[in-house]
């Protein structure tokens, strides 16, 4: 259940460290690629369901299932590539460290 998401982002770690990217440019296929991988990541977290994610209180749940709508749609098309990089670079890799001692 858990190692879907964990997958995920997991992958898009790699994918940042291994393209050595340092921002986001508007047009440019990495950002698309980040945000179809963030969509991902947050559809697999709603998949969990809330009694085991009640299990694991000190993971941000309610930021996972959420940060597509909260952080990073602005408008209609627009995406905030500023928080599109932050939330790659330093929420995704935070996350993914906890759950993995979490759920040991």
């Amino acid at each position: 259940m858990f190692h879907e998401l964990v997958f995920y982002c997991k992958e898009l770690e790699s994918f940042i460290l291994r393209n050595q990217i340092q921002e986001f440019l508007e047009g440019e296929h990495d950002s698309f690629f980040a945000e179809e991988m963030l969509k991902t990541i947050q559809t697999e977290s709603l998949k969990i369901p809330n009694s085991e994610k009640q299990k694991y209180p000190n993971l941000p749940w309610d930021k996972m299932d959420t940060m597509w709508q909260k952080d990073l749609a602005r408008a209609y098309d627009y995406i905030d590539l500023k928080m599109l990089y932050y939330v790659c670079v330093y929420e995704i890799p935070k996350f993914t460290k906890t759950i993995k001692l979490e759920i040991r």
